[in-house]
């Protein structure tokens, strides 16, 4: 049986703590959850039935077998030299903050420690695997969101864009998964999950537009290659929660525990 530790307790991590308890008795047992703000992982663990303690990053990594990061960009540059030193395991979530520190992935996969991405709010991502092993030419990742849920991302607030007047679609952001994951990291792992998933941070391309009229978090992808072309398009629900957040990045990241944990594995 997997021990496995939480960090981070907010929407995502509050709801796979419960995911794990509820649906994976037999082959995985959350054994701890840490948070920056004690409190919070106080909360969670009062609702969890057994409890679990609350521990510190480091006492959380020492005791278990497979780590969770479900927090922040910040919270992963803490997380995984700690991970890499302990050879533990690992499900990140803020993708993001990898196109920063590409040295850990490299280190990661060098010390052959274990590093899962989800597909999170993301469908096609199989398929652009796929295509990645023939010649890939060019992949575009166009993604359009609510104004409010991009309303906090510092590439809006250093350029003082005023999101709440919108009244027509705008487009914010055109250049690389790397500037845009630099951008706007809490709304765009998607870019840097599908970089590192095909042809890299740098020649992925990335489209942010900012749409008073739509509810969904709409992602289209566009790959050409020797294999021919794809499209995809994805429209997510977000999080009752959290508007930054699509509701099947929560599932994806329960599908990637239970394709680690269980025999049968579906899907390239």
């Amino acid at each position: 049986m997997i021990a496995i530790g939480l960090v981070g307790c907010g929407n995502i991590g509050s709801q796979l703590a419960h995911e794990i308890q509820r649906n994976f008795r037999g082959t995985a047992r959350l054994i701890g959850v840490t948070d920056v703000q004690p409190q919070q992982a106080q909360r969670l663990a009062r609702t969890l039935h057994p409890s679990v303690p609350v521990l510190s990053l480091k006492q959380l990594i020492r005791r278990c077998d497979f780590l969770i990061e479900a927090a922040s960009a910040q919270a992963v540059e803490e997380i995984l030299p700690l991970a890499i030193r302990h050879r533990k395991p690992t499900l990140i979530l803020s993708t993001g903050a990898l196109l920063r520190n590409l040295r850990w992935v490299r280190q990661m996969i060098q010390r052959k420690v274990p590093l899962y991405l989800p597909s999170g709010a993301l469908v096609g991502l199989d398929g652009i695997k796929a295509a990645a092993i023939g010649r890939l030419r060019s992949v575009i990742l166009t993604t359009r969101k609510p104004a409010r849920a991009l309303a906090t991302a510092p590439w809006v607030m250093q350029r003082k864009i005023r999101l709440k007047r919108l009244r027509r679609p705008r487009l914010l952001f055109r250049g690389s998964a790397l500037q845009a994951a630099a951008g706007f990291p809490q709304n765009i792992n998607v870019a840097a999950t599908l970089a590192l998933a095909g042809i890299g941070p740098a020649r992925t391309q990335v489209r942010i537009i900012a749409d008073p009229r739509i509810r969904t978090n709409i992602h289209e992808v566009e790959a050409v290659g020797s294999f021919g072309r794809l499209l995809t398009r994805t429209e997510n629900w977000a999080s009752r929660r959290n508007p930054r957040t699509s509701q099947l990045a929560v599932q994806s990241a329960i599908a990637t525990l239970r394709q680690i944990v269980q025999p049968l594995k579906v899907g390239t």
